[in-house]
């Protein structure tokens, strides 16, 4: 059986893309950082498959060099990557911190271009997905530094399925009004919803069907699927 490997698949999309895979017969590499996985790893070994937890700081770049290396220790068959992992931190241009800059273009752009390329360079086969974000078709400063990293993970994915197409394809999902932030108010999706095209919110399962798509038809590459009811457009 194929292997994947999900970073930030403790938690929310990543989580949730990982037990997908795990119910279609993946073995799981699940990465986290201070998520505890255990629970997780668990109910993904439930889909009678093998998974490990590898925690990993992605923020710090010598410990996501030696991520990939350390799957193919534990898994011989590997053919799909998902960059999942991501901050969310609310700084506009003018108040965002150094930190907050470093660690967010770190966690969300380098490292998944770090993997990428050892992805490409010890793997080169199957295809490598990443999650990015409806509001790079937008210009709304109040997520500032994630906003210019998930534009750049979008330009990343073009310029790697450009360059790998022949072994690896590079697509990504761009999901909208799916999940409320953490901590949101319990009716956060419903009042935000009257503000999308369609005046609903999407669900997890929308995520799922976009990679269903994605790794079903081969000639796909290059692209990001925009699951957010035109909500991008607006």
């Amino acid at each position: 059986m194929p292997t994947a490997i999900v970073t930030g698949g403790a938690i929310r999309i990543g989580k949730a893309m990982a037990l997908h895979l795990a119910g279609k017969g993946f073995h799981i590499a699940l990465h986290h950082n201070k998520s505890n996985a255990s629970d997780v790893v668990a109910e993904i070994k439930s889909h009678d498959v093998q998974c490990r937890g590898y925690a990993c700081d992605l923020s710090n770049l010598e410990e996501t060099e030696k991520l990939i290396a350390k799957v193919l220790t534990d898994f011989d068959d590997v053919e799909l990557l998902i960059n999942s992992a991501a901050n969310f931190i609310q700084e506009n241009l003018e108040a965002t911190a150094t930190k907050t800059l470093t660690d967010t273009l770190q966690l969300n752009l380098m490292s998944p271009y770090l993997l990428m390329r050892d992805y490409k360079r010890k793997i080169n086969k199957g295809m490598i997905v990443n999650i990015i974000d409806e509001r790079v078709r937008k210009h709304i400063p109040t997520f500032a530094a994630y906003s210019v990293s998930k534009v750049g993970l979008k330009h990343l994915t073009e310029l790697a399925a450009v360059e790998w197409g022949e072994t690896v394809r590079v697509n990504g999902i761009a999901p909208g009004l799916i999940l409320p932030p953490q901590g949101g108010a319990p009716d956060y999706l419903e009042k935000a919803a009257k503000k999308v095209p369609t005046r609903t919110h999407g669900k997890m399962q929308n995520l799922l069907q976009a990679l269903d798509y994605l790794m079903e038809n081969q000639f796909v590459n290059g692209d990001t699927l925009y699951v957010d009811g035109a909500d991008s457009l607006r």
